[in-house]
């Protein structure tokens, strides 16, 4: 039974490594890697946000955004094994952990580019709106502290849902299907091979179209 289409995997990999790369290179202090990465996470939360629309029938937001009891109830029930067939995605929590990811890996993203360091170093829309720099730096850390909690309890989830639950979710976005004995129910969620290959092109152009952002930075020599 295939779950996650292969542009989600590629995207939620390549945000696992931006993401990554983000804030080693920030904590290194090599602001220039720093920027490519957060543009990179730029471009793969803009190409999330097309294919909530357009994916796999479990990359939707339609399928696993419901109303907030549900996902409370969920969140009740983290902590119980599964007495009943487990459903294929994501769960009722998790469908608002992943909105949760993207606002702030995305704000983390956008507000980095009109950021600066009082030093040398501004992001690639800085110049733009100098008025909104200060703001948007002030932002930036604070959503750093943010993010952490947010890997923290992303993290959390996946232990818990492999040592309660006994599901693997880390090995179903490797391989994109669930196993036999997973026994989950939903409808299969494969896509068309030209669907796909439209997928991954739109990966490839909006971290590509995010990345070129730099080219807006004025020329000092």
């Amino acid at each position: 039974m295939q779950i996650w289409d292969l542009p989600l995997r590629l995207f939620h990999w390549g945000l696992v490594i931006a993401v990554i790369g983000a804030i080693a290179s920030a904590k290194l202090e090599i602001l220039w890697l720093h920027e490519r990465f957060g543009l990179a996470v730029m471009g793969l939360v803009g190409f999330r946000l097309v294919w909530g629309v357009y994916g796999g029938h479990y990359a939707r937001f339609g399928q696993f955004l419901v109303v907030p009891r549900r996902a409370l109830a969920g969140i009740k029930g983290l902590l119980r094994p599964d007495t009943a067939r487990p459903h294929a995605g994501h769960s009722a929590a998790g469908g608002y952990a992943v909105i949760g990811l993207l606002a702030v890996t995305g704000g983390m993203a956008l507000s980095g580019s009109f950021s600066h360091d009082d030093v040398l170093f501004e992001g690639p829309l800085a110049h733009l709106v100098p008025q909104v720099s200060a703001t948007a730096t002030s932002l930036h850390h604070i959503g750093e502290k943010i993010l952490f909690l947010m890997i923290f309890l992303h993290l959390a989830a996946i232990l818990v849902y492999r040592v309660v639950k006994r599901r693997h979710l880390t090995n179903v976005m490797v391989r994109g299907h669930a196993a036999p004995d997973d026994n989950l129910l939903g409808p299969d969620g494969s896509i068309s091979l030209a669907r796909c290959i439209a997928g991954i092109l739109g990966l490839v152009i909006f971290v590509g179209g995010a990345q070129a952002l730099s080219l807006l930075r004025p020329v000092l020599f």
